[in-house]
């Protein structure tokens, strides 16, 4: 595993970006995997992905995306669009010399490993979707979600400088509210256990007090120390950025794709869970309108920290995939 205190500085697209790597104690694969994490993660949410993956042959890296971590964070919302943010991925293989790579993304790190596969697919040997079903934008994505969940949708809330103030007031409070497990009663990404509108709302409960939130902390109190001291020093609005910049992706992709999206042709593993209602495994279910090579597994007691709640399930399904890719 990488010291995630030590990450290699690497220069790509106008900025230095954080990367961790492991490689294999015998000859690699041909295709590194390129591990994406989401908000609010670091690449350090991969942790006990990296001894697995190395352990199958393949070198691994998990760069902190730009605006968190020990990457650069710029001053601009235009900097995080999803095209710049692709741009630093090609960036990273020219770095280490690859021509094509495995991404594997979670969470908002899925828009990442959906955007090579439609704007860079020639550097994609395969990609895969971790509790992050594929959003094609028919509009706007801010109106669309102001239309089918209400203005206290998430996405709205973290358009506004008083989420991020509330983010950043307490960064361990913040990963406190997130990254919790099911008990049975839900959790703060959905209390319903339901894809509703007051799911859609959750990031308002973060205001309540912290005895009223559902569930359980799912981290160490290492890895949690390690996630808000870091997001301490950066801030959330970085992070926030990403979403703030989806009317420029939606505007992106109309001029790249005027007339629809083209299908992803290269291997795709789409992963969920079962207790993951926030990016419910049933969405995955449209993917034959956008994918030729599909494939759908769900992963049992897990809600949507997959990665950390059940990783050696998850390790089990990546390996037996990355084995099979020809």
């Amino acid at each position: 595993m990488p010291d995630f205190n030590k990450p290699e500085m690497i220069a790509v697209n106008d900025i230095q970006l954080a990367v961790y790597e492991a490689r294999p104690e015998g000859p690699a694969k041909p295709w590194p995997v390129i591990l994406c994490h989401g908000m609010p993660e670091l690449a350090y949410s991969w942790r006990y992905q990296f001894k697995p993956l190395t352990e199958a042959g393949f070198h691994v890296l998990a760069p902190d995306m730009r605006g968190v971590g020990h990457s650069s964070v710029l001053k601009n919302k235009s900097d995080y669009t999803l095209g710049k943010r692709l741009e630093d991925m090609c960036g990273l293989l020219d770095h280490f010399g690859y021509e094509q790579a495995i991404f594997i993304g979670h969470d908002f790190g899925g828009t990442i490993v959906w955007g090579m596969g439609l704007y860079h697919q020639n550097r994609v040997k395969a990609l895969c979707a971790c509790n992050s079903p594929f959003a094609d934008m028919p509009m706007n994505p801010l109106d669309l979600y102001n239309q089918l969940y209400g203005p206290n949708n998430y996405f709205a809330y973290f358009q506004t400088q008083e989420c991020e103030n509330k983010f950043n007031e307490d960064p361990a409070r913040t990963f406190r509210f997130y990254v919790r497990r099911d008990l049975g009663q839900g959790t703060n990404l959905s209390r319903s256990r339901a894809h509703d509108p007051e799911s859609i709302g959750h990031v308002h409960w973060i205001h309540d007090d912290e005895s009223t939130w559902p569930g359980e902390v799912i981290l160490a109190d290492e890895d949690l120390d390690y996630y808000a001291s870091a997001y301490a020093k950066t801030g959330f609005g970085g992070a926030l950025n990403w979403y703030r910049c989806l009317p420029l992706d939606y505007e992106y992709q109309k001029q790249v794709y005027p007339n629809g999206l083209p299908k992803i042709e290269v291997p795709v593993l789409a992963i969920g869970s079962d207790l993951d209602f926030i990016a419910a495994h049933h969405f995955y279910d449209l993917l034959d309108g956008y994918c030729s090579d599909w494939r759908k597994v769900v992963i049992e007691n897990a809600g949507h920290w997959t990665q950390q709640e059940q990783p050696d399930a998850l390790n089990d399904v990546l390996v037996e995939w990355l084995q099979s890719l020809k």
